[in-house]
């Protein structure tokens, strides 16, 4: 009879926790969260006219690279640790209307690495006499396996960074990728225009 009661005693004093901390819950959130309207029109510079269209028609077009794959410190992400895999694969630029271009490839892997990457970043233009520069940020990363699933999900990522140059007189084009994924992998792109 005892065991019954402090059973229901318990029960009652959880759930009336449970209630608790439910209600309180709200309390702990900030009281922006949730307001759309506090968030940035990203509309306001993805769509601005950056004046170097000129610059994007001379960049656009394929690329034929050979992309290597470095894994650096986990720490800083800046020491070079291990130089894991070298392949080639196309590189694509395609000119926007606005003046930047996207860069982008699609499914790279290797023999040594069982994963296909995909990777596709916004770039904004400078240039100098010789050389245009790209610089951007945002980009998205996909992993994918065409064998099925691993046991984890698979990384990605919505932050990818690249900086890069080409080199106007002979088509050749150096990126340096960080895709941001958990793992700090950062992807040395060259490459000449095809």
């Amino acid at each position: 009879m005892i065991t019954v009661i402090s059973r229901a005693l318990f029960f009652s004093l959880g759930c009336m926790l449970l209630l608790l901390v439910g209600c309180e819950r709200e309390d702990w959130l900030s009281p922006d969260y949730g307001r759309e309207e506090l968030l940035p029109d990203r509309d306001d510079y993805l769509n601005e006219d950056y004046g170097t269209q000129l610059l994007t028609n001379e960049l656009a077009g394929v690329y034929a690279a050979e992309i290597g794959l470095v894994y650096y410190d986990a720490e800083t992400r800046t020491i070079p640790q291990l130089y894991l895999t070298r392949g080639e694969k196309e590189i694509r630029v395609d000119s926007l209307s606005n003046g930047a271009v996207y860069v982008y490839f699609d499914k790279f892997n290797t023999a040594f690495m069982p994963l296909q990457l995909s990777i596709k970043v916004r770039c904004l233009l400078e240039a100098t006499t010789d050389t245009i520069y790209l610089r951007g940020s945002d980009g998205i990363v996909r992993t994918s396996n065409d064998d099925g699933p691993i046991g984890a999900p698979l990384p990605e990522s919505d932050d990818a960074e690249l900086i890069g140059k080409y080199a106007r007189k002979s088509g050749a084009i150096v990126l340096f990728i960080d895709p941001m994924l958990p793992v700090p992998v950062k992807a040395s792109v060259t490459g000449t225009k095809m």
